[in-house]
């Protein structure tokens, strides 16, 4: 998916050392040709030459999706597909938009949900034993997809777009480098929608001394960015350069088997962000003593309401919250609360419709059309 994040990742991918080929895939070919080579001219002028190919894949033929990934047989795949990206709230009109921002993104996960079901069906029919970086609300969609046994490996971003604000934070209170300060986040993306109301939990630790008593909730929620308190509409996707960091250090941490401290959201399966540590092998998640992995989860769930995510059910079907269904239906037309897995490329369908329709009565233009 060469999107705004995609196209941020493959440019960051293209200077990576030891990253051999990168293959970029995007239905939309003549834009997807052009991102690849201007990649390919960018990292030239900085003197390093990947290996870049570009083809053409509509996810939607899980057949035909599957027989690519056969013939290119990757060490690694990333998903940065999604049909209404995080960002599409934001270009409504500013008092409808603030309305489906308070709703949270339970409405909006059949559009993060669709492609991902779908690539990872065809990763399961091409018969190749991949690791799936998921791009695509990661917090619900592998909670959904662990359902039927399609569990992307590990996410990116979302919580892990706080970690370096609160070190900045710590940093500058106890005058220390960032890089002495570690951070344990237990936290699900509706802590990013609420600014901080949602529910979560810290450790800080400096040169691994507990200082997690110095900084009081309010702090660490100062920390939180408030782009989700919509001032001003935005007129165009912003800028993905630290979220494209995050999956570029997720995606290596897998490919070279590093090991490394991290934070993910849906390791596992699980609900919400997690701190982790990442190999070859996936994620694993790393809790200080002070909290269980049963509480942990409980908390996440209980976050995910925040995020107008109700519950999952044992067959991933996806229930959202009386209050994220009343009001996508009122400033949207779009009047659903259960969404099967089967169903849900027809809701991803109909909410876009929807959102394209109230975009061209206001005069704005359409993203991605």
């Amino acid at each position: 998916g060469l999107g705004a994040l995609g196209t941020a990742l493959v440019q960051q991918l293209a200077l990576a050392p030891g990253v051999n080929k990168i293959v970029a895939a995007d239905i939309d070919e003549k834009r997807g040709k052009e991102i690849v080579d201007n990649t390919i001219y960018g990292a030239a002028t900085s003197g390093v030459y990947p290996d870049i190919q570009f083809v053409g894949i509509d996810l939607f033929d899980v057949d035909e999706a599957a027989d690519l990934l056969k013939q290119i047989e990757p060490a690694l795949i990333c998903n940065c597909t999604t049909l209404a990206s995080w960002w599409f709230p934001h270009l409504l009109p500013i008092e409808i938009g603030k309305k489906v921002l308070e709703a949270g993104f339970g409405p909006w996960i059949p559009c993060h949900l669709t492609l991902a079901y779908k690539l990872m069906q065809a990763v399961k029919k091409s018969g190749l034993d991949v690791p799936v970086v998921n791009a695509s609300y990661n917090d619900a969609v592998a909670p959904i997809l662990s359902k039927v046994g399609l569990t992307p490996t590990v996410g990116a971003g979302n919580i892990d777009l706080l970690i370096p604000r609160i070190k900045k934070v710590v940093s500058e209170k106890l005058k220390v480098p960032m890089r002495e300060v570690t951070v344990f986040l237990v936290a699900h993306h509706s802590v990013i929608t609420t600014a901080g109301e949602a529910p979560f939990w810290y450790k800080i630790l400096v040169r691994d001394k507990n200082v997690t008593d110095r900084f009081a909730v309010e702090e660490i929620r100062g920390a939180i960015p408030r782009h989700y308190r919509l001032e001003e509409r935005w007129v165009e996707a912003p800028l993905q350069y630290h979220i494209a960091a995050s999956f570029l250090r997720n995606i290596l941490a897998v490919y070279f088997d590093t090991n490394e401290l991290s934070h993910a959201p849906g390791p596992l399966g699980l609900p919400g962000g997690f701190p982790v540590r990442i190999s070859s092998k996936g994620p694993e998640i790393v809790l200080p003593e002070e909290l269980s992995l049963n509480d942990a989860v409980k908390l996440n769930e209980e976050a995910a309401r925040f995020d107008g995510v109700e519950k999952i059910e044992d067959d991933g079907t996806l229930v959202i919250t009386d209050r994220a269904a009343e009001v996508v239906r009122d400033a949207l037309g779009f009047d659903h609360k259960r969404f099967r897995l089967a169903e849900c490329a027809e809701k991803a369908k109909e909410l876009v419709s929807l959102y394209r329709e109230t975009l061209r009565k206001y005069r704005i233009r359409v993203p991605y059309e």
